[in-house]
């Protein structure tokens, strides 16, 4: 005869911890973040160990170490793409600029000549030759 099988105990399943310390895109540094929230001001606190960067943001009961990293990612971004718009901006108008002095120079170059001199006909390429040899 066989054996009375025994009940499987059950196993404790294993919570996932979500991360605090993350990489800095500052200094490229591993680790060296730390988010530490703080629900009673509903302000959450963000801080590298090596590079001193710093950041601050509002939070609600559902945020967790992982949204306050996300908005300062966010928050770099969106600074990087105004800043980013702002120059591209600034080189629009400063090549705006060269090209309209480039045409007054233009303008002035051709009002020069018209009031000193006559320009030359050109020759066309049928005048050149003679056909009637």
């Amino acid at each position: 005869m066989g054996k009375r099988k025994s009940a499987r105990k059950p196993q404790a399943r294993v919570k996932k911890v979500l991360d605090t310390q993350f990489d800095c895109v500052s200094c490229f540094h591993e680790k060296s973040i730390n988010c530490k929230l703080d629900f009673d001001q509903k302000v959450g606190h963000l801080q590298c160990r090596m590079c001193g960067v710093t950041y601050t943001c509002a939070i609600n009961y559902l945020s967790h170490a992982v949204d306050v990293y996300h908005d300062w990612i966010d928050a770099c971004e969106a600074v990087n793409a105004s800043a980013k718009a702002g120059r591209s901006s600034a080189s629009d108008r400063d090549r705006g600029d060269r090209d309209r002095d480039r045409d007054r120079e233009r303008e002035r170059d051709r009002s020069r000549d018209d009031g000193d001199r006559e320009r030359p006909r050109r020759s066309k390429p049928y005048d050149r030759y003679d056909d009637d040899d």
